[in-house]
């Protein structure tokens, strides 16, 4: 995804019980392009007219554009970016444009969204939840409650970074039984094929029901990183990070995987960063 970047205009379309929704800009923060058609078709549906004006898949662009004072309606932004939690936003900038955030994981701080103005959308999105988000920020934009305030942000990741909050345990279904796993004993995550699977510092492969993108929201963020789409790594797995074509990184991980681990040039600073935190 590029930043900021326009987007054709989709055109006016029902809302599915009456037209009270006028034209509204939209931006969409989120790194995962299946998501990001997902919103767009269901705000398509939803709303008498939608104008996609940016679509941002990282935490520095979004900070980027959010500096140039955009006009833009309402963000929704996803939890977990490609370089980053989006919370980080929010310390680098004033964020004065109404939230909805997304995540794909149910554990994260519902309850704090709940008891405050801002909502939430679990992924894969519900054209029907959509709905009741929309009628939710129209209600609260009329009363002037629906920007995030930095008491609701500080609950908000408070809620977040609490270590309960992070899988600790697997219970893996293998034939007829059940095998617990740790957390720590996996050293990498993996996607090939559409299949995720974990491998284990001692070499063992468990095949998981969870998505990548489940798991690096529900595993703890100081241990685990999302390297790039295919690989999520422990960083006990990093034994050594070697200088790559381009800015980019490759990762030495034991055990060995069997194509190389890229860091991208976008993503470089953030991991050094990880690494050295």
């Amino acid at each position: 995804m590029n930043r900021a970047r326009p987007t054709d205009h989709p055109g006016g379309h029902p809302v599915p019980n009456n037209n009270k929704y006028f034209q509204m800009n939209i931006a969409i923060i989120e790194d995962e392009e299946m998501a990001v058609q997902q919103l767009k078709s269901g705000l398509t549906e939803t709303l008498a007219a939608a104008d996609f004006v940016a679509v941002i898949d990282t935490v520095e662009e979004a900070v980027a554009w959010l500096r140039t004072r955009p006009a833009v309606d309402v963000i929704f932004l996803d939890i977990h970016l490609a370089d980053g939690s989006c919370f980080s936003i929010f310390q680098q900038c004033k964020m004065d444009i109404p939230v909805i955030f997304t995540t794909a994981y149910d554990q994260y701080a519902i309850q704090a969204f709940d008891v405050n103005s801002i909502d939430y959308l679990l992924k894969p999105v519900r054209k029907e939840r959509l709905l009741q988000a929309m009628d939710k920020f129209q209600r609260l934009k009329n009363s002037n409650q629906v920007i995030i305030t930095e008491q609701q942000l500080q609950l908000i990741t408070r809620e977040i970074t609490k270590t309960n909050n992070f899988k600790r345990n697997f219970l893996i279904p293998y034939k007829d039984r059940l095998i617990p796993v740790q957390a720590d004993d996996f050293a990498w995550f993996e996607i090939k094929g559409g299949v995720v699977r974990g491998i284990t510092f001692d070499k063992k492969h468990f095949l998981l029901e969870e998505s990548l993108d489940e798991l690096a929201e529900a595993l703890h963020p100081e241990t685990f990183y999302r390297a790039n789409r295919q690989f999520l790594v422990s960083r006990k797995a990093i034994k050594e990070i070697e200088y790559y074509f381009n800015g980019r990184f490759c990762l030495h991980l034991l055990p060995n995987p069997d194509e190389p681990v890229l860091i991208s040039k976008a993503r470089a600073g953030k991991f050094r960063d990880w690494m050295a935190g």
